[in-house]
């Protein structure tokens, strides 16, 4: 079974081209959390803290050591409306057609039912124009299926959520995207804890025309390697690109401009792996070993 996946993802790696952007935010790594703004201009009092939950029902996290929540030991406060933004610059889903926009991620609510609720936006003008997650989604591809939240009432655990955006609008590559998670409460003290979240998902790529195969395109050395895989092209061509599959079928290096000749892969684990480069019209695909 393992073979035929690995088999099916290298054909799909190998006949297609992609500007992929794939990155993860569980709270817990000081880089990840430059992305993370918590509003305390518009609220000074703004509930989301990151950190150890030590509430009535939030306790744990999904992945530790940290959350993002309502408060890590208090209850929520009433008529409050606070919220904590994600940062993120445009990728190919953004700036160009065949998109594939994903936000998902784990959460867990504890509040009155309806009253006191959250809920996901997203911005493309750096925050002039907001568009709900809920009524923007839907544009599901590559398998994907959505799981829309419920971030009111009791979820009763973590539960899983995935939102397939559907883009209101174009923008440039690497313009300024704002994903807002926000909770909002009324004037009834309930005493419960709120909302978390943990492990937030983030895709923003796109699925390119198809190329054809030409594998005299290239040729690699040596191989086995160690340190670095050189590249010798026939002919060069603007643009140029190259991506490294592991056996698992994960993309682990990608670069839409090779300009170099080589490629350090000094920090790759012994294996077998495949490398494919790809010009606007024509791509090739080379197997080699790395040794240490």
């Amino acid at each position: 079974m393992k073979t035929l996946l690995f088999f099916i993802v290298l054909i799909s790696f190998a006949t297609t081209s992609f500007g992929q952007m794939v990155w993860d935010i569980s709270f817990d790594e000081a880089n990840s959390l430059s992305r993370v703004k918590i509003d305390t201009v518009s609220n000074s009092l703004n509930a989301w803290r990151i950190g150890h939950p030590e509430k009535t029902v939030f306790t744990t996290e999904y992945s530790s050591p940290n959350v993002i929540a309502t408060g890590l030991k208090d209850p929520y406060p009433v008529n409050d409306t606070s919220s904590f933004t994600i940062i993120h610059l445009a990728g190919d889903g953004w700036s160009t057609g065949y998109m594939k926009i994903d936000i998902g991620g784990w959460y867990y609510v504890n509040s009155d039912t309806l009253t006191d609720y959250g809920f996901i936006e997203f911005s493309a003008d750096k925050g002039k124009t907001w568009y709900s997650a809920d009524s923007n989604s839907g544009c599901c591809s590559w398998s994907a299926v959505q799981e829309a939240p419920t971030l009111t009432g009791n979820s009763y655990g973590w539960k899983h959520f995935y939102y397939c955006i559907c883009p209101p609008v174009k923008v440039n590559y690497e313009d300024t995207i704002l994903y807002r998670f926000s909770f909002i409460s009324d004037g009834i003290q309930s005493n419960k804890d709120g909302l978390m979240f943990d492990n937030l998902h983030f895709e923003d790529w796109s699925e390119s025309i198809p190329e054809i195969q030409n594998n005299k395109l290239v040729s690699i050395y040596p191989c086995p390697a160690t340190d670095y895989i050189s590249i010798r092209r026939n002919f060069t061509a603007d643009p140029e690109s190259v991506q490294i599959i592991n056996y698992a079928g994960q993309l682990i290096y990608e670069n839409h401009d090779f300009i170099e000749g080589y490629v350090n892969i000094s920090q790759l684990t012994n294996g077998l792996y495949f490398l494919k480069y790809s010009n606007t019209k024509e791509y090739s695909v080379k197997k080699f070993l790395v040794n240490h």
